[in-house]
């Protein structure tokens, strides 16, 4: 069972940066930039998105 935990976090970590951190090459933007989610990241984005996630 601990095997399918952590593979399951490190799932949901890689659908985080893929969605919210990295850049797609074809629209330059993020996916949830394209989809109008605005977070104003800046410059640290993985520290300020968990920032912006631990105070929800």
């Amino acid at each position: 069972m601990e095997n399918r935990e952590s593979a399951q976090k490190l799932i949901d970590a890689f659908r985080v940066h893929y969605n919210f951190i990295s850049e797609h090459g074809s629209i330059k933007k993020t996916p949830a930039e394209q989809a109008g989610i605005k977070l104003e990241l800046r410059q640290s984005k993985i520290e300020n998105l968990i920032k912006m996630a631990s105070k929800r």
